[in-house]
């Protein structure tokens, strides 16, 4: 974990302001106030620098969200193990579309399993879907689309990547779709 320091910035721990204070209870001058208005005042403004250096705004919840912000940097939201899926909302959307393209309405022959099996055996989903050593999944790339698709096929996402397909198809740019289909699967995780 690497938090944010900000520079010069740091609290004095309370074993060492207890000294001070002890002291300025046993002598009983009235210096007690002094010193905790103090530490008070310190502690306020160093909160406040942190408030800006997180960019929260002044207002009644600053020192919650600085709670919070600090809390998130403390203790993140546990990373998922192994490697990101290759399957992602853009390459899924552009899949349900070429799967749409390819099938035949009135031909059984050519339904969506015939259309996996087309893209699986062209770029750039023959290279997405190679068989993975070992056999752990589906060994059938045509297998492992029809499986997406069909999964896939009522998200919402599947209806924005339609919609996305049509707008290219009215300006007659249908190798603009394909190109954007190419860079979706080739670079599921664009950085």
């Amino acid at each position: 974990m690497v938090t944010k320091k900000v520079p010069g910035l740091h609290f004095q721990s309370e074993e060492k302001r207890h000294p001070g204070i002890l002291g300025a209870a046993l002598m009983d001058d009235g210096s007690l106030s002094d010193i905790t208005k103090q530490h008070v005042e310190e502690d306020y403004t160093k909160l406040l620098m942190l408030c800006q250096h997180y960019g929260i705004q002044s207002g009644p919840s600053m020192f919650f969200q600085l709670s919070l912000a600090l809390a998130r940097e403390i203790y993140p939201e546990p990373k998922k193990r192994g490697r990101k899926s290759k399957w992602t909302d853009l390459n899924k959307g552009a899949l349900v579309v070429e799967v749409e393209r390819l099938v035949s309405p009135n031909d059984n022959s050519r339904g969506a399993a015939w259309a996996c099996n087309q893209l699986a055996n062209r770029e750039p989903w023959k290279s997405f879907v190679e068989e993975k050593e070992g056999g752990a999944s589906s060994p059938d790339p045509a297998e492992a689309l029809r499986q997406i698709y069909f999964d896939f096929r009522g998200d919402r996402w599947a209806e924005v990547s339609r919609n996305a397909f049509r707008q290219y198809e009215a300006e007659d740019y249908v190798q603009g779709w394909e190109k954007r289909v190419d860079d979706f699967v080739r670079n599921p995780h664009p950085k």
